[in-house]
């Protein structure tokens, strides 16, 4: 595992372009291309005023940036680096700013969400999309770049307009049977669109492209429902977070609950793995597992109960936003593995083996866990608790790997390139790209994992 030289950033915002050649950051209101095998710079654009957000195009061939506090959007060209778009949205204000799938269109949200505006690249036109809804997530594209479903909100109730992105000409349009709806998000394979209500209602709906309701699902009432929802690669499950620390998992076929993971503070199965991190030892080389390799399993003839505790967190119940519920869910991409965080356990990271339906493996950290994220090749897991630390998992064990260079280098995000073969480590000021030899297993000085740490 190797280390690029360390960058300056801004705002965490560095991504990989579509096709993987590219590596954009920012640096107040510089933007910074890098070809990403030899890290040089290839073009350097100034905008008019300290970058918020910046998105590729699908094709990698532009890449635009969002100043929101000016209302404007400037758009940059890799091939015809003298071209240049501006679009200015005025006294509307501007709030949220995305590409469409063709990477010719841009989406502009007015703020206090009056409107969308539709920019094309190609035509110079301009289109207008009412009554869009401010929630959690309320533009949803299909995989296949046909389709875009948007959440509205007219006469105080809640609907889905369905358009076809080729012409933005209306395909669907149907109310929800939500109270405040929170968030939609098609399944990959484009055929099944999910909606979810406001954390007061548990509700989770699921509708045809032509807007049919299939299904409807509720765990409970009365209670604080819906924190977060995932899709499976193959869109055969829905995972289901919830504010009373379960996942539940819905299979495509009956959309019915086929089993549901809980996580509690002590985890008794003897079959499942446990790594915990430990304090680091200053004679440890760099590079060398700072996770104690996991116990053989106890005999069958042991009398001895199999327990390990992890660190909870006591949520404050008078405030809002309290620190429990499943916060963050993600499937590998083979579907043989799902990922969870539990808010009142913020240290730790849930493996859940899909196929047999159990707990695989947990691994506790030392500082509560700020972002994780599957490898898009194989089942090998990154996470950063925004120490100098990168952590990955696979099958084969779990390793962890102190980030050179002078000061301290906190990671408090990280992202992968499409090819699982680096990723990008960001702080709060600079990044760093780590590279990964691609005929490396991880963690092979554990052999096969059996028990408890």
């Amino acid at each position: 595992m190797n280390f690029s030289e360390v960058f300056k950033l801004s705002s965490l915002l560095c991504k990989f372009s579509p096709d993987g050649k590219y590596l954009a950051s920012c640096v107040q209101y510089r933007l910074v291309i890098r070809d990403v095998n030899t890290l040089q710079i290839l073009q350097l654009y100034t905008c008019l005023d300290q970058i918020q957000h910046i998105e590729w195009s699908a094709d990698s061939l532009f890449i635009l940036c969002a100043m929101y506090k000016r209302g404007l959007v400037q758009v940059w060209s890799l091939e015809q680096p003298e071209w240049h778009c501006r679009i200015d949205e005025g006294s509307a204000g501007l709030v949220a700013s995305c590409w469409s799938p063709d990477g010719r269109h841009i989406l502009n949200t007015t703020e206090f969400h009056l409107r969308i505006t539709v920019w094309s690249l190609c035509t110079k036109s301009v289109s207008y999309i009412k009554y869009p809804k401010a929630c959690q997530q309320g533009i949803a594209f299909t995989r296949d770049g046909r389709y875009m479903a948007l959440a509205e909100r007219r006469d105080c109730k809640d609907h889905v307009s369905i358009f076809v992105c080729s012409d933005w000409q209306l395909l669907r349009h149907f109310d929800t049977e939500t109270q405040d709806l929170a968030g939609i998000e098609w399944a990959p394979n484009g055929c099944v669109l999910a909606v979810w209500d406001t954390c007061l209602e548990y509700k989770v709906l699921l509708y045809s492209l032509d807007g049919r309701l299939l299904s409807a699902y509720c765990a409970y009432e009365w209670s604080l429902g819906v924190k977060s929802v995932a899709w499976s690669p193959s869109s055969q499950f829905l995972a289901v977070g919830s504010y009373d620390g379960k996942v539940r998992i819905l299979n495509h076929v009956t959309w019915k609950m086929i089993t549901e993971f809980g996580h509690p503070a002590t985890v008794n199965n003897p079959k499942t793995v446990v790594y915990k991190e430990a304090e680091k030892n200053p004679q440890l080389a760099l590079g060398r597992l700072a996770f104690p390799a996991p116990r053989a399993a106890a005999s069958p003839a042991s009398n001895t109960e199999s327990k390990f505790s992890l660190q909870t967190l006591k949520p404050i119940a008078d405030r809002a936003n309290p620190k429990i519920g499943v916060g963050a869910l993600a499937f590998s991409p083979d579907n043989y593995f799902l990922a969870t965080r539990s808010d009142s356990v913020p240290n730790a990271v849930w493996i859940w083996d899909i196929q047999k339906l159990r707990l695989f493996v947990v691994l506790e950290q030392l500082s509560p866990v700020r972002s994780f994220q599957w490898d898009p090749q194989q089942p090998r897991l990154a996470i950063c608790t925004g120490g100098s630390k990168v952590y990955l998992w696979s099958p084969a064990g779990c390793l962890s790997v102190q980030v050179p260079g002078e000061g301290d280098f906190q990671v408090l995000s990280l992202c992968w390139h499409f090819s699982g073969d680096s990723m990008a480590l960001l702080s709060k000021d600079h990044f760093c790209l780590c590279f990964l030899e691609t005929e490396e297993r991880v963690g092979t000085a554990f052999g096969r994992p059996g028990d408890h740490t």
